[in-house]
């Protein structure tokens, strides 16, 4: 299975009512027209629960796409067709400012789960391996009762649009979390959590955002 994770911020002077309304609709719809998606989520950001810096120094998002696909062939072929090289890239200036793909190594289930989602995404500092950044965040994460579901996927390749501005900097590790409930995702990304602790120790930038996810597909 083929994961795409892509960052997408939003146009500016489009409000964020307007970006989810496109994006769900018109957009989806064109997206939905791609041979041999196999899965599409929409991670909607509602809140940056925490961020390393403010200014250029973090990551811009308003949304990551979830895009799965059989295999390499597949996703090729799809991103050859017309849809894909022609009249998706065509439309995303309608409602994006920012676009930045990133290829993952996935090591989930490949499909959502009951609580509240929270996103991370971090660029590691050169000399932190993702086994030591795996391990850090799941000893971050037993220090809080009950502990979140954990996903982990490892960005191999990463890619811009010609027309679209990308972030300067790809995430290396975008991380899924689900907690129970929304004050246990506010508790865990608190200042001093062990959560900021690792991430602030271990990435040069990284944030952790809110999710409310629209599976497509």
């Amino acid at each position: 299975m083929i994961k795409r994770m892509t960052l997408l911020s939003r146009k500016e002077g489009t409000s964020t009512s307007d970006f989810r309304a496109y994006w769900s609709g018109c957009h989806a719809q064109l997206a939905l027209c791609l041979s041999g998606i196999t899965s599409y989520t929409q991670n909607r950001v509602d809140k940056t629960l925490w961020r390393s810096s403010e200014g250029p120094a973090s990551f811009d998002v308003d949304g990551v796409v979830e895009l799965c696909f059989e295999n390499d062939e597949v996703m090729a072929e799809a991103q050859r067709s017309a849809i894909g090289s022609q009249y998706i890239p065509e439309d995303e200036p309608n409602f994006l400012r920012g676009w930045t793909l990133c290829l993952v190594d996935h090591e989930d289930e490949l499909k959502e789960h009951p609580g509240v989602k929270v996103l991370i995404a971090a660029t590691l500092n050169p000399e932190v391996s993702r086994t030591n950044f795996k391990a850090a965040i799941l000893e971050a994460n037993e220090a809080h009762t009950p502990r979140a579901l954990v996903s982990f996927n490892w960005t191999n390749k990463s890619a811009k649009r010609e027309r679209l501005w990308a972030e300067p900097v790809s995430p290396t590790a975008l991380v899924a979390l689900w907690f129970k409930d929304i004050a246990q995702a506010h508790e865990a990304f608190r200042a001093e959590s062990s959560f900021v602790r690792k991430l602030a120790g271990l990435s040069s930038r990284a944030a952790a955002y809110l999710i409310d996810p629209l599976v497509v597909r």
